[in-house]
């Protein structure tokens, strides 16, 4: 079969020494290709025509790497699963992130059928995550480079995906990453990352909405707290809680935030900065990597990625959730996931239910103004230590699963980072 055929999967025997590799053409999945056929495995590159993959590229990687290559079409899939429930969620005030769901229910729900189909045990991606095993079960912990850790895009993966995934760039810092495709001369090593949305041309999110659903992008009030008028917004769509720009409003009392995105009657409701601050948020769609810890548990919690963590309890009812946090947490937007982990370890999520600003409880103003005042020396110091109790635990708890060998990664890393320090 040639280099890069768009073909559909043939039933083969599933072999542990096969795997399907995710490759989209840029560094990240290159490296991870490598890395797995470095440990013996047998590769087969497959690539989902998405926004934002190079396809051509990824044949030319395919072909450095001497792997067979293969083709997915996915666009309804990706329109089905991704893109409509985006432009939805916009459309009634919430801010949801489309790589969440395509990651569970596209790129491996994909590369998991393929796999079956070509006869691989294995699936391989380029996430910064890492996997380990204890207790029978199988837990998806932090990439050790807390710059590129994106195990919070992957809260929505079961056991079945965690059975059979590597993730080779898990303990490695991106510096090392674009050094290996280097060495490996692969055409990927100083390809510019992305930082938009793949869907969405030049990150405008509004005019995608407004082609889509232009009935969201109708001008409507700027209230602030009290009901009274502002100014007038220029589509829900365009805003998202929290944000302070491109709201066109001045005077003694701003600056002002979005507090809350009201579909129901086409307002925005702002305030000052700190009411922003919220005791809690309430979760819907909530799902667990494993088994859950009990119907109310501690965890830190993640509203964002790369967002600030904060300590809370969680009570679980049904696929819903209560989120109380230790201390006020800066602006959970409606629709944004919130993940839940205890030290290096996700252990689930949910998604965050529109909410009334008056219903949220948030914490008296003084409270407030001292938790924005320490927001940004907190953060700082939690993303410091957020990795290192699990870590340091996990290596008595937990057996690393079929990952790398210790002399094979140890080689692969520049003394004395062994990719974990950050430049």
């Amino acid at each position: 079969m040639s280099c890069g055929e768009r073909t559909g999967p043939q039933a083969h025997p599933r072999r542990p020494d096969r795997a399907l590799a995710a490759i989209s053409g840029g560094v990240d999945s290159s490296v991870a290709a490598l890395l797995a056929q470095e440990q013996g495995l047998a590769v087969v590159g497959l690539t989902l025509a998405l926004p934002g993959t190079d396809a051509a590229a990824a044949k030319v990687v395919a072909e450095r790497l001497g792997i067979e290559h293969r083709l997915a079409d996915v666009g309804e899939l990706f329109e089905e699963e991704v893109i409509a429930p985006f432009v939805a969620e916009y459309a009634r005030g919430c801010t949801p992130n489309p790589c969440v769901a395509c990651n569970a229910a596209v790129k491996l729900a994909v590369l998991l059928r393929w796999a079956d189909e070509l006869g691989c045990e294995k699936v391989v991606t380029g996430h910064y995550a890492q996997v380990a095993e204890s207790g029978g079960e199988f837990h998806l912990l932090r990439g050790a480079d807390p710059r590129k850790d994106q195990s919070y895009m992957l809260y929505r993966v079961g056991q079945e995906v965690l059975r059979r995934a590597l993730f080779p760039l898990g303990p490695l810092a991106k510096r090392r990453v674009r050094e290996l495709a280097a060495e490996a001369d692969l055409p990927a090593a100083d390809r510019a990352e992305s930082q938009d949305i793949c869907f969405v041309t030049g990150g405008d999110v509004s005019a995608l909405i407004r082609a889509r659903r232009p009935e969201a992008m109708r001008p409507g009030p700027i209230l602030n707290q009290d009901g009274n008028v502002l100014g007038e917004h220029t589509g829900l769509a365009a805003y998202t809680v929290g944000q302070r720009r491109g709201l066109g409003l001045g005077g003694p009392e701003g600056p002002y935030y979005v507090l809350e995105i009201r579909a129901r009657d086409n307002a925005l409701v702002v305030g000052p900065e700190e009411s922003l601050w919220v005791a809690g948020c309430e979760l819907d769609a909530v799902q667990f990597v494993g088994s859950p810890p009990g119907r109310e548990f501690a965890a830190e919690v993640m509203t964002r990625y790369r967002g600030l963590v904060t300590p809370a309890r969680v009570r679980l009812s049904g696929e819903t959730a209560t989120v109380s946090f230790e201390r006020s947490h800066r602006a959970p937007a409606p629709g944004q996931a919130a993940v839940f982990y205890q030290g290096e370890r996700l252990i689930g999520g949910g998604t965050i239910r529109p909410i009334a600003w008056a219903e949220r409880q948030a914490r008296a103003l003084a409270s407030g103004k001292r938790e924005a005042q320490n927001h940004g020396k907190r953060r700082r110091s939690e993303r410091r230590v957020r990795n290192l109790p699990w870590r340091t635990d996990r290596r008595s708890s937990c057996r690393a699963v079929v990952r790398w060998p210790f002399s094979l990664l140890a080689s692969r890393l520049s003394p004395p980072n062994r990719g974990v320090s950050i430049d």
